[in-house]
């Protein structure tokens, strides 16, 4: 019997922390909702557009920048939210130099929580040193060929090719999708 995913899951190259409320991977709901903590300055997320999912971002403390492509962004204090509609293009940092802590909604949600759990255990393997910067990086594509993430800044052509690409030859290397393997190994990224 497996044991079931955490809650609490970080990523010891960023330092990001993810507290998971409501998981549609352990059948709570269709719906995903997880308070992120970020550090001083942290990079949340590049740049990116969701073609079906849509997110919202609420500040519980700090500030959260909201990157809104095309040089724009908007700086979100505690109370104050945002919606992401699907198409919008969007990315987030934390705006001051001490931690921010925010509780985002995304529906549909399974997929991107998939995607969180994945690349946390790829940066937390990383740190380990139980992969290289190839095996991250091959892991980082392959993750992203299983969800619903366009990076803004690299043509979709490239992204598909490359995401092809790499699951192809993940399929040949070890047929087992690392999104599903990091996703869902027990004690994943606590």
């Amino acid at each position: 019997m497996s044991e079931p995913l955490p809650r609490r899951i970080e990523n010891a190259a960023t330092g990001d922390r993810m507290i998971i409320l409501q998981s549609p991977l352990l059948g709570d709901a269709d719906v995903l909702i997880f308070r992120g903590i970020l550090a001083g300055r942290a990079q949340g997320a590049p740049l990116h557009v969701h073609d079906g999912m849509t997110e919202t971002f609420q500040v519980e403390s700090g500030a959260l920048e909201i990157l809104l492509g095309h040089g724009r962004s908007q700086v979100l204090r505690p109370g104050e939210s945002i919606v992401i509609k699907p198409g919008m293009i969007h990315g987030f940092r934390n705006a001051l130099d001490t931690e921010t802590c925010f509780v985002t909604t995304a529906d549909p949600g399974a997929e991107l929580e998939q995607f969180l759990r994945a690349v946390y255990r790829i940066g937390n393997a990383a740190v380990a040193g139980t992969q290289g910067r190839l095996g991250a990086a091959f892991g980082f594509a392959m993750v992203m060929a299983e969800t619903d993430m366009v990076l803004a800044d690299v043509p979709r052509w490239l992204q598909h090719f490359v995401s092809s690409l790499a699951v192809a030859i993940g399929n040949w290397w070890a047929p087992r999708s690392p999104a599903t393997d990091m996703a869902c190994a027990p004690g994943a990224a606590q």
